[in-house]
């Protein structure tokens, strides 16, 4: 499967390395996720966690969404985690 997106008016396309990479990254971050909203890690860990795989797999759509957003990978570590129940 390839991922088509825009880039300054054209089409590029998401070769399957990319692609891997793209699910790779969004699999290890929704475990982790998963572990600071268990309290078995903090919101700054995630962080760190966050951009070394940002790093390491460089998700192109994680990119873009932080560019559009403003988004930081330090602001994490900023969020409140706690829930009720």
């Amino acid at each position: 499967m390839r991922v088509m997106w825009l880039t300054d008016s054209e089409v590029a396309q998401m070769s399957e390395e990319q692609f891997r990479n793209e699910k790779m990254y969004h699999a290890t971050m929704n475990i982790a996720k998963s572990l600071m909203e268990q309290g078995a890690m903090t919101a700054e860990e995630y962080g760190q966690i966050d951009t070394i795989f940002r790093g390491k797999y460089r998700p192109i759509l994680v990119s873009l969404q932080t560019e559009m957003s403003g988004y930081k990978a330090d602001s994490m570590a900023s969020c409140d985690t706690d829930k009720e129940g």
